[in-house]
């Protein structure tokens, strides 16, 4: 992308009618609209990460408009609309990042269950379902050992068309939730496609996502003092290309995500692993590779507007013939003067090149070691 000032534009365009609409919303109790907006500027050394970082980049922006409309007690409607700009990942286009029907089969003081149909989000991890809202995370990049932030991926893992079952049981501070989402097959767009094969990708003609698969159980206890989680995906990528010695490709990824959190007073520790199974069929020779994931993470608050964090990251991504490991150091710090607003500042240290956005740099060899310095201003309604 050659310049952030569309992009920019378009935020801005959000946040006045985010404020256009909160005026109406409020004439009913029924609607609720929400919404937020997100502005980074980048400098790295090393790789380009969101734009030509190297002599800085503000090809990193969030916006999104929510809303939620309840029929009765037991029925809603939910759906929310976004323009992302991240580099050569995602172009700043307005999408529809979910819409779906929510209905609650019974409720009882103690438990609930119920179901979701339609462009439901995905629950994976502690933050995908909100990965890009500023303020539910707590660095400006997630982290990429287990979201693959600059992958590029984050359509396949975000949302899914189809239905989501969920269920919860709450006890004397303890609380434990299920959720459950298939998902029907689904056409990929092509930055997707670019985003995992780079110029191989021309080759493709077209490309389908297969009835993923997403679950999750989580368990707080003490009021969400401590937190635990366990997370599966099983994704199918089916790819038709024009290659006529390779003509399908099928792309096949299950793994499984842990996540544990403690929250203290001032501090807060959070470790998530994940490990991730993919296997390519339909190539010449079959490939099966692995990614071996994991972070930790400790967080402290000064007051409830300026806390500091530190995390390291860790992947391994291993072939039938290769293996390549990365190492992040984060440095972060989050100040938020009133409710609506936050201020970001990270710092990031990356060693290897998992996660490098390869769209940002194109036509030049990677570097083995990044430093990226990122500052975002994030605005929520």
């Amino acid at each position: 992308m050659t310049s952030s000032k569309l992009p920019i534009n378009g935020a801005f365009a959000v946040a006045v009618a985010l404020s256009t609409s909160s005026l109406w919303a409020d004439a009913s109790d029924r609607l609720h609209v929400h919404g937020f907006v997100s502005q980074a500027a980048l400098y790295s050394e090393g790789n380009n990460f969101y734009g030509d970082s190297r002599n800085g980049s503000t090809e990193f922006m969030e916006a999104g408009l929510n809303g939620q409309y309840s029929f009765n007690p037991r029925a809603f409607l939910s759906a929310q609309i976004t323009t992302r700009d991240a580099g050569a990942t995602d172009n700043g286009e307005v999408e529809l990042d979910y819409l779906f029907g929510d209905i609650k089969a019974f409720e009882t003081d103690g438990s609930g269950m119920g179901f979701r149909v339609g462009r439901v989000r995905n629950i994976y991890g502690f933050y995908n379902k909100t990965r890009d809202v500023a303020f539910t995370r707590s660095t400006i990049l997630m982290p990429q050992a287990i979201y693959f932030e600059g992958n590029g991926l984050r359509e396949i893992l975000f949302a899914s068309d189809g239905a989501q079952l969920y269920s919860y049981w709450d006890a004397a501070g303890n609380s434990t939730s299920f959720s459950m989402t298939y998902g029907i097959n689904r056409e990929v767009k092509d930055k997707v496609t670019r985003n995992l094969f780079g110029p191989a990708s021309s080759a493709i003609t077209d490309a389908t996502l297969e009835s993923p698969i997403f679950a999750q159980i989580q368990h707080s206890r003490d009021g969400g003092v401590r937190r635990f989680a366990l997370s599966v995906l099983d994704l199918s990528l089916h790819i038709d290309t024009a290659l006529p010695q390779t003509p399908n490709i099928d792309l096949v990824a299950n793994g499984f995500a842990a996540s544990g959190q403690l929250n203290l007073q001032h501090w807060s520790f959070t470790a998530e692993t994940a490990y991730t199974d993919v296997k390519f069929r339909g190539t010449q020779t079959d490939d099966d590779t692995s990614i071996a994931a994991a972070y930790l993470q400790a967080q402290y608050r000064f007051n409830p507007q300026v806390s500091i964090l530190s995390r390291y990251e860790y992947s391994n991504i291993k072939s039938d013939d290769d293996h390549d490991s990365s190492g992040h150091w984060v440095l972060g710090s989050q100040w938020s003067p009133s409710r609506n607003w936050l201020i970001s500042a990270d710092y990031y240290y990356m060693r290897g090149t998992n996660g490098i956005p390869l769209g940002d740099n194109k036509g030049r060899e990677l570097d083995s070691r990044t430093h990226v310095f990122a500052i975002m201003a994030s605005y929520r309604f």
